[in-house]
């Protein structure tokens, strides 16, 4: 029954964002990532967190967000347990979806702090990138090195010309060619290219029904003061007012195979976001 009611609920989503999107652009190709988070369990050891985002690159936007949701709700792949994997993980993390470019010379952005979703704008980041004659090979692609900040941290990144785009994952942009492969100084996140495919579809721009507008500075120290806490890696719902989802029928689901101890489950609230149960320590990509 629980396996069926993760398919279900896969499906729910798929159909509630499709519902509410709105085109915006055509896709013309997604490069898909790892998207690699190095930090600590709740006992202090090292772990790695890690999820695929795909960019979806149109004619004059991109889009990120987790790669099997974006392969079904905007290019209509089948349903299958890379799906509902993926799935799961993107609801484990409660992962943003991120729009570059729309609307014009903006970053739109929807993001979660259980149990209130959030969105807002932001003008394009400007890394100040330094260029570097420096070379590597990514996924067969002829790269040049650059290395920028933003929100607090250092990035190197490597860049193709050769995939004739600005744009790279999460909100790195802004060069002459794809971001193929990023990390940042410190050694805690890595983007690793995992593909290039050619894809047409229209691009969908997610409704802003039930998500609270917000400046990007407030909602970035909000984010940082709930998740950065020594609190929420021992109890990821410190900070949930008791009884706030006493009104809903929470459903416990898992990345498929038998049934986990209750703490390696999540629960389902809705559609689009969960109460963790177990965390690893939040490592924020924003610091400012």
């Amino acid at each position: 029954m629980k396996k069926i009611l993760v398919t279900m609920m896969a499906l729910v989503l798929t159909i509630a964002a499709r519902a509410q999107n709105d085109s915006i652009d055509q896709a013309q190709f997604v490069v898909a990532y790892d998207f690699m988070t190095n930090t600590t369990d709740r006992e202090g050891d090292a772990v790695t967190d890690s999820v695929r985002l795909a960019v979806v690159v149109g004619n004059h936007t991109a889009m990120c967000k987790e790669y099997n949701r974006t392969m079904m709700e905007n290019f209509g792949e089948g349903m299958n347990k890379g799906y509902q994997l993926g799935e799961w993980v993107a609801r484990k993390y409660n992962l943003f979806v991120l729009y570059m470019g729309y609307p014009e010379g903006e970053v739109s952005v929807f993001d979660k702090i259980t149990p209130n979703r959030y969105f807002y704008t932001e003008p394009m980041p400007d890394f100040q990138w330094e260029l570097t004659d420096d070379t590597l090979t990514v996924g067969g692609y002829l790269c040049q090195k650059a290395v920028g900040k933003y929100g607090g941290r250092t990035w190197t990144v490597w860049y193709s010309e050769e995939v004739s785009a600005p744009y790279g994952p999460w909100k790195l942009r802004g060069l002459p060619g794809m971001i193929l492969k990023a990390e940042d100084k410190d050694g805690i996140f890595r983007f690793d290219f995992a593909g290039l495919m050619q894809q047409t579809a229209k691009m969908g721009y997610m409704g802003k029904n039930g998500y609270t507008t917000m400046e990007r500075n407030k909602f970035i120290t909000r984010r940082n003061k709930t998740f950065c806490s020594k609190q929420y890696v021992q109890n990821p719902r410190y900070y949930i007012p008791d009884g706030t989802y006493d009104h809903l029928n929470i459903i416990e689901m898992w990345a498929g195979g038998p049934e986990p101890p209750a703490e390696d489950k999540i629960s389902v609230v809705s559609t689009d976001m969960i109460i963790p149960k177990k965390v690893n320590k939040y490592q924020p990509l924003e610091l400012k």
